[in-house]
């Protein structure tokens, strides 16, 4: 796929989070649908944060983040991050400013950044992030941070 298609296809995701109903997700394993995804790979009891690769492109790797709790303080050495929040809400604190999102709303995260997010309602909240380059090692660095 051509940088243009991906940036194309991910206009298409950003256009369709402006929107007041739950953003119809055209990538990779969640194309067929986003509640049978999440009904096949759910948060087990407990667990906080759960990720899953849904998509790559030769830039790009994209993942579901299901978020019933809070991350740990991190940053990314060699990965930007753009966060388009399906559903739910929470606080994303980056660089120490505190953002509230809801769905719809999008967020970018340079590498370096520390940052974490936090569900702060019910139903657990659920992210489309884009990860450039594609991640294909762990690249989260603990940060002093709360």
């Amino acid at each position: 796929m051509t940088a243009r298609r991906v940036s194309l296809a991910l206009g298409l995701v950003l256009l369709a989070a402006c929107t007041r109903r739950t953003p119809r997700t055209a990538v990779g394993a969640l194309a067929p649908g986003l509640d049978g995804f999440v009904a096949a790979h759910p948060l087990a009891s407990g667990q906080a944060i759960r990720i899953d690769e849904v998509g790559r492109t030769a830039g790009a790797s994209f993942h579901l983040v299901q978020a019933r709790g809070s991350e740990t303080p991190h940053r990314h050495a060699a990965h930007d991050l753009t966060v388009v929040v399906l559903r739910g809400q929470g606080t994303l604190t980056l660089e120490g400013a505190r953002l509230v999102l809801a769905a719809g709303d999008v967020a970018v995260v340079p590498r370096g950044a520390a940052h974490w997010f936090a569900n702060e309602g019910r139903p657990d909240a659920l992210a489309l992030v884009a990860i450039a380059p594609p991640l294909d090692a762990p690249d989260v660095v603990p940060v002093d941070g709360r």
